[in-house]
């Protein structure tokens, strides 16, 4: 395990953190997730990991068409968002942060959660 010290003022590779809106292509759609590192934290920024994850999952390595996904400690949900588009068909996203994942999958109109029950 390794730790790296954060210093918001070196802005090495950093910057992209601070930047309030991240944009990205997947699954024939342009994705927009807000942003927000100094009010909400870690889970308030797309991460690289997760860039890398909606990458191999386009890549159609897992089927994911006519399936159902979840995905825990989602953040900004990204890779849940990816799924759902690749599956056409339900994910669930889950985070222990819960406003920037919301807000994430509310301001996709395909994405937005349904009124009904269950």
């Amino acid at each position: 395990m390794a730790l790296v010290p954060y210093e918001e003022t070196s802005g090495v590779g950093l910057q992209k953190f601070h930047k309030p809106l991240a944009t990205f292509s997947f699954a024939n759609h342009t994705i927009k997730i807000r942003q927000d590192w100094r009010q909400l934290g870690v889970a308030a920024v797309v991460w690289d990991a997760a860039v890398v994850l909606s990458t191999y999952l386009e890549t159609g390595a897992v089927e994911l068409r006519g399936r159902s996904a979840v995905e825990l400690g989602a953040g900004t949900g990204l890779v849940g968002i990816v799924a759902a588009l690749l599956a056409s068909s339900r994910a669930g996203i889950s985070s222990s942060s819960l406003p920037p994942c919301s807000h994430a999958v509310n301001t996709l109109p395909c994405l937005a959660p349904s009124s009904s029950p269950g």
